[in-house]
């Protein structure tokens, strides 16, 4: 069962994002730049920026800690910075680098290179290596579960949905010039990350529950992003 899992995580770290963005070059040009520049905006946005500010800046500082005293206002912080970290750089990404590049393919396979990099480096890589270990005979090392396994496969499967989503959001806000679904795209991604804190935290809602939560946002963003595109042209 843990093999099956992993093969199954593996599958939707590398395999739907890289696949996806296959199939929508070959049906629009100029997708494989999309699918290029949705992983530099996850890479720049998150490990080289936020993530050094959270873990070697902010620390330094009191407020922070008793900040993170307060469930409600560290959930919020962490969604809102990760909302306005990432889907500025999306903005930025898609204003100055995908000039006339904005049909939904573009934005599509955009998502899928910013959610399938992050899939990729939080648990893809840890998945291939268990996989390894696990075919020369050294599994029991494994300190995970296939059932671990399976969920952390599935977070990751809303995470690429979700910013399939908001790429679409926010390419959209890009080609009609309307700052707005920037802004929803801010506020979406809060509204994705804050709960992981807070519904744990102050509610005492399990794993199952904050993923459950998380796939129905994913599924309404990626339907809003489609829905916006439908609806203009």
């Amino acid at each position: 069962m843990l093999a099956a899992g992993l093969l199954f995580g593996s599958f939707i770290c590398f395999v739907l994002p890289i696949g996806g963005a296959v199939m929508l070059m070959r049906r629009k040009k100029g997708a494989g730049k999309a699918f290029l520049f949705g992983m530099l905006a996850f890479i720049v946005s998150q490990p080289l920026l936020r993530l050094p500010l959270l873990q070697i800046v902010l620390p330094q500082y009191a407020w922070f800690a008793v900040l993170q005293l307060n469930p409600w206002r560290y959930g919020l912080f962490l969604g809102l910075t990760a909302g306005l970290f990432e889907e500025t750089a999306r903005w930025i990404a898609i204003r100055f680098f995908l000039k006339e590049k904005t049909d939904i393919e573009h934005g599509m396979s955009f998502g899928l290179g910013h959610g399938g990099v992050e899939a990729m480096l939080l648990v893809g890589l840890q998945f291939v290596n268990m996989l390894f270990l696990l075919i020369s005979g050294r599994g029991a090392l494994l300190p995970v579960s296939a059932e671990m396994v399976l969920i952390s496969s599935l977070e990751r499967l809303s995470a690429i949905l979700f910013h399939i989503g908001a790429s679409l959001l926010v390419m959209h806000g890009v080609r009609r010039k309307k700052a707005r679904y920037l802004a929803a795209a801010i506020l979406l991604h809060t509204l994705l990350d804050a709960p992981i804190v807070i519904l744990q935290a102050v509610f005492g809602v399990g794993i199952a529950g904050i993923e459950a939560y998380a796939s129905l946002l994913a599924v309404f963003t990626l339907l809003v992003g489609i829905r916006c595109y439908r609806k203009h042209d």
